[in-house]
């Protein structure tokens, strides 16, 4: 036995590496590589009448690294559990504890918030023990989510079919995405007219909008004129001669731009999305390698920001002091604030960690250019400005608003100037100037030109990813940990489907979230699920037990489950549909119903009579240019559950399909195939060469049938708003 040794086990293999550089041999470094035990797939596994006590089964996946493990930890009479300072961490720490206890062992606990070498050695000084309050509450959550997923699953998929799910958060989630689609769909536009004029004074032009009528104010859809007539009639007093056209009022004032809050999980992901394009899972996938550390030479790597997975806008006053002490020195005093600017979190916040900020302000990201990946050095430079800029004056920004007036009508002109940048020196996302306007003062003008524009009211927008982790941050349903997670499984379960950036609710997922809520309208109610976020803060800080939160939130559960058990049978005959057709095999009546794929014809005398078929779909077109190789029959573009593909005119006598092809060569050299259109398993559209497995060559952007001006590569990609690049040189190319 090593009793000189201590082993350390931490989540990530990353984390490991980043570990072994900043202690010493005494140290032995390994990784469970994240959960190591959960419930079991097959069954429920909480005894709910023994206070809701969960039986843990090893995760298939991970026999092997238990194994290791335990034959590992037989060497070590001590052991420090590393895993991530929040409860998924602390519950991963416990479940490890639990596996390899064994007589004569001391466990400890290591929480760090960044991973540095002396973050890292001062927590090692001073381990502590697992907290338990933490470990019931993530436990209280997966049970939480094991009754509802398990139960409602269950009765769903008798209805709708195997393969169906529903889910605590998700379901909740898929509701807010139907219900923003219910309202895009019933919105009504209202029609509006703007009517702008260009004014001089002296020298000087500038444009105005009509913003009030014989002293009704008309700055809003809805005061402005609504019809074309009315408009006219406008027009008709501009136009009459003999107005005179003064500037009635100056007004200006100053306003101060306060830095926001630095970033918590939620914020960075909204801001990668407008700012950086990416993803919420692709920002936490990076800030996940900046968190564990990267490389900086032959043997050292360094964590470059703290834990990302937080809601609290706290800053510790170590990185605050520093913060400070940098910009003093490169901006001066006069550019910071006269004490050290605080954020308040938000309600609800569970204030476990700090914000995400940088480790070391002094590593700029200037000088991280040749260190980091280009996304990395992104998202880096997106993180230590906000956390920087927090610390400097507000910008202050003069508004100037002109009136002019004449005919009983007002038109207003609105401009605005920067007079101190402040922390727009560093972060210019929040401090924009716009409409500049040239020195006026009151008195005449002259009317030089006008036009009126036709308007329409506007629909509220569909959720992007980032936009519903917001909304779900706002409303207080799920948690920095489980945003991407959640958002993952409505597109892997096919209820959502991401078009143009945004998220639209499937048939499949509009039928199964109404009949959710209309079953159990108390479960999937953002209000229950808020409502369980705080029960589970209450059980993480001792004031609430697991068994009792776990009671109060089953009891709604319960009652709904037994009304939705008495109308099982009701609800699966109201989601058919009659086909006034009748089955080849039995004669009875085929109706449409719901299965694991989809929806599909079934006879009515199932199971004495198994009859069943796929429903074509009515859109099909004929596809030109292109015969059935089979049968030389013309084929048609139809739409199926993978996607479009091409089928035979004369199925089912011919059963020949195939994907639809884009009409471009693959440019692999030496291939005779051609680029066809795919979707992968989790739905998302690829283009592949048709010659697979012979030819592996796919891309994810639409091909283009050109040369590259730059490299001579056979084909071009379009990247949607991004335009036409190269995929071999990666440039962007101008046709």
């Amino acid at each position: 036995m090593n009793k000189n040794k201590i082993l350390v086990i931490i989540e990530s293999p990353a984390k490991a590496r980043s570990l072994r550089s900043y202690l010493g041999e005494n140290y032995e470094i390994v990784a469970s590589n994240g959960h190591i035990r959960d419930l079991p797939k097959n069954y429920l596994g909480v005894d709910e009448s023994n206070g809701f006590k969960p039986t843990y089964t090893i995760l298939p996946e991970k026999r092997k690294t238990v194994t290791q493990l335990k034959k590992t930890a037989k060497g070590y009479s001590r052991i420090f559990l590393a895993a991530d300072p929040d409860r998924e961490g602390e519950a991963i720490c416990w479940h490890l504890s639990q596996i390899l206890e064994r007589k004569g062992v001391v466990f400890s606990r290591l929480r760090f918030n960044a991973i540095t070498k002396n973050t890292i050695l001062k927590s090692i000084k001073n381990p502590s023990s697992i907290d338990m309050q933490q470990v019931d509450a993530q436990q209280a959550r997966r049970v939480m989510d094991r009754l509802v997923g398990y139960k409602v699953s269950s009765w769903l998929q008798r209805i709708m079919g195997k393969g169906k799910s529903a889910g605590r958060v998700q379901s909740v989630a898929l509701r807010m995405i139907q219900e923003r689609e219910d309202a895009i769909s019933s919105f009504v536009p209202v029609e509006y007219w703007l009517i702008d004029a260009e004014f001089t004074q002296g020298e000087h032009s500038f444009s105005a909008s009509l913003c009030r009528i014989d002293e009704n104010p008309s700055c809003k859809p809805g005061k402005h004129p609504a019809r074309e007539d009315e408009a006219e009639l406008i027009i008709e007093r501009i136009k009459k001669r003999g107005i005179n056209w003064e500037i009635s009022q100056v007004i200006s004032r100053e306003k101060a731009v306060t830095p926001p809050p630095p970033f918590i999980t939620s914020t960075l992901q909204q801001s990668a999305s407008n700012r950086l394009s990416f993803s919420p899972s692709r920002t936490m996938s990076i800030a996940q390698q900046l968190y564990e550390g990267v490389s900086f030479g032959s043997s050292e790597r360094r964590g470059l920001i703290t834990y990302m997975r937080t809601d609290s806008v706290r800053m510790s006053p170590d990185g605050l002091n520093s913060c400070r002490e940098y910009l003093e020195e490169r901006y001066g005093s006069d550019a910071l604030t006269c004490k050290a600017r605080r954020y308040r979190s938000s309600k609800g916040s569970q204030d476990a960690h700090e914000a995400i900020r940088p480790v070391d302000i002094r590593l700029t990201p200037e000088e991280l250019e040749s260190i980091l990946t280009p996304p990395q050095l992104s998202l880096y430079r997106l993180i230590w400005n906000r956390y920087a800029a927090t610390q400097l004056k507000d910008a202050i920004i003069r508004n100037i608003t002109v009136t002019v007036s004449g005919a009983g009508l007002e038109f207003s002109a609105i401009g605005e100037i920067l007079l101190k940048r402040g922390f727009s020196k560093i972060d210019r996302a929040f401090v924009s100037t716009k409409n500049q306007l040239p020195q006026l003062n009151k008195g005449k003008v002259l009317l030089e030109s006008f036009n009126k524009e036709q308007k329409f009211t506007s629909p509220p927008p569909r959720f992007s990813e980032a936009r519903l982790v917001a909304e779900m941050k706002k409303v207080g349903i799920g948690r920095p940990s489980t945003y991407v997670s959640t958002i993952k499984t409505l597109r892997m379960r096919e209820y959502v489907e991401k078009d143009e950036k945004v998220l639209r609710p499937t048939e499949l997922g509009t039928t199964t979230v109404r009949l959710l809520v209309r079953m159990f309208p108390h479960i999937f109610k953002v209000d229950f699920t808020a409502r369980m976020e705080e029960l589970l803060d209450s059980v993480a800080k001792g004031t609430e037990t697991y068994p009792g939160a776990l009671k109060q939130l089953s009891l709604p559960l319960e009652s709904s489950m037994q009304m939705a058990m008495k109308n099982t049978e009701s609800f699966r005959n109201e989601l058919q549909e009659d086909t006034g057709e009748v089955c080849p095999e039995c004669g009875a009546p085929i109706v449409i119903r719901w299965g694991r794929y989809g929806k599909f014809k079934a006879c009515t005398s199932f199971p004495r009579c198994r009859y069943s078929s796929p429903i074509e779909e009515d859109n099909s077109s004929e596809y030109e240019g292109r015969k059935c190789p089979e049968c030389g029959n013309s084929l048609l573009l139809k739409t199926g559950r993978y996607g479009k593909y091409l089928s035979c005119s004369n199925h089912p006598g011919c059963k020949h399909t195939e994907p639809v092809p884009t009409g471009v060569p693959c440019p692999e050299e030496g291939c005779n195939g051609e680029l066809v259109e795919k979707k992968s398993r989790r739905g998302r559209v690829f283009y592949a060469c048709n010659r697979y497995p012979e030819c592996k060559y796919a891309v994810w952007n639409k091909p283009i049938d050109n040369t590259c001006p730059r490299c001579g590569f056979p084909i071009l990609i379009e990247k949607n708003k991004k335009g036409i690049w190269c995929p071999s040189c990666r440039k962007k190319i101008v046709i």
